[in-house]
């Protein structure tokens, strides 16, 4: 502090305040689903937010009653099942297309759609990780849906989780590891007179092993 004889004075030293911004910080987040990073954890509350308006019926999607819905997991259930062979020389990727309406695809997807775009009118589901199966077998209403058995006590089964490639990867890219994807969109159809078709179909790709 410093005086004279007209007047008193108070001197005061701040230090400037220096604020220290998290900008560049933050760690990645990513997509547990679908395995896209984002720069920031806003970035991936974005993407939730975005696909779970994708699992809300839209307005030309009709009311299907349940016991449709339930026959349709059923049947899908087979056609599963008939890619599930007891010969090792068919085991590995597999792959299943079939007509099915938009409307029993999201009844019995809902919940799970992780992309749906409208323009071309496509929707994709991913399941993977450990509690895939689970998840599946909840959809399902059936714990058995991705296995089957043989004599010899010999079993086909659709491989969801790798625990070994998982430690190998240790937390690099996933679009390798074991999954099922599930996909429906419209195909189109025109000949030579431009006369125009359409249908929808559903599309299964995964990975089965025997035991």
């Amino acid at each position: 502090m410093a005086t004279n004889d007209s007047c008193s004075q108070t001197y005061i030293s701040v230090k400037p305040i220096v604020l220290i911004s998290n900008y560049g910080l933050e760690q990645e987040s990513e997509c547990e689903i679908c395995g896209i990073k984002y720069k920031t954890k806003r970035g991936l509350n974005r993407h939730q937010s975005i696909v779970r308006k994708y699992n809300i019926r839209h307005e030309e999607l009709c009311v299907l009653p349940l016991e449709a819905v339930n026959q349709f997991k059923k049947d899908l259930i087979y056609i599963i099942g008939s890619k599930l062979k007891a010969h090792y020389i068919q085991s590995g990727r597999q792959a299943l297309s079939f007509p099915c309406l938009e409307s029993l695809f999201f009844e019995v997807f809902k919940g799970y759609i992780h992309y749906f775009n409208r323009k071309n009118n496509s929707y994709k589901c991913f399941f993977h990780g450990p509690d895939a199966y689970a998840q599946l077998a909840s959809i399902f209403n059936n714990q058995n849906w991705g296995r089957r058995f043989f004599d010899n006590d010999q079993q086909t089964f659709i491989l969801l989780f790798d625990t070994q490639a998982e430690k190998r990867n240790n937390g690099k890219k996933k679009s390798g590891f074991p999954k099922l994807t599930v996909e429906w969109k419209t195909k189109h159809m025109k000949d030579a007179k431009s006369n125009q078709t359409s249908a929808g179909y559903m599309y299964l790709n995964f990975y089965i092993l025997q035991i």
